[in-house]
């Protein structure tokens, strides 16, 4: 199984499917195209097996994914991903978290996954999911600066949509 290489250094196993959403968002999600991400995401994958890559930073996939979409003549899905990727980058340098005693941290999805995984006894790839879902809420927020306590009601929110809140009670 080829493994993914997070921002962060975590790792995960690489999932075409993640892959495939991202592209057929930046395909404007016309259901028309799903097929096409699908298509792509699953070809990008089989390219790395058959080059016997054992890991990828996630960078490096969403170069190819960027790549592929040019070769098949998508330019405005690659420009759409290309900005989207820049969108949040620029709002993960600006957030910041505001902590009860004042003091300010850059965010950080891994804490928030780390906060998750000691909280609620969740497997590390679901508190990323969590995180993500955190993470997407807070970069859509217009703000800069965002209050710790924000972070964490987003948390047992997502852990409560997620239906997880009644198999795992919260740790102290």
């Amino acid at each position: 199984m080829i493994q993914v290489i997070k921002r962060d250094g975590s790792r995960e196993p690489i999932a075409a499917e993640k892959l495939c959403l991202s592209m057929y968002r930046a395909m404007g999600s016309d259901p028309a195209r799903f097929a096409d991400a699908r298509d792509l995401s699953v070809a990008i994958e089989i390219y790395l097996a058959r080059n016997g890559r054992e890991e990828v930073s996630s960078a490096a996939l969403f170069e190819m994914a960027v790549k592929v979409l040019r070769r098949v003549r998508m330019d405005c899905a690659a420009d759409a991903m290309e900005a989207r990727f820049a969108w949040r980058e620029n709002r993960r340098r600006r957030l910041r978290i505001r902590h009860e005693n004042g003091s300010l941290t850059l965010w950080d999805k891994s804490w928030v996954a780390e906060m998750a995984l000691r909280s609620w006894w969740l497997m590390p790839q679901t508190a990323r999911i969590l995180a993500g879902h955190v993470e997407l809420r807070a970069l859509c927020d217009d703000e800069d600066e965002l209050p710790r306590h924000a972070i964490v009601d987003w948390l047992n929110e997502s852990v409560s949509q997620f239906g997880l809140a009644d198999a795992v009670p919260v740790r102290q």
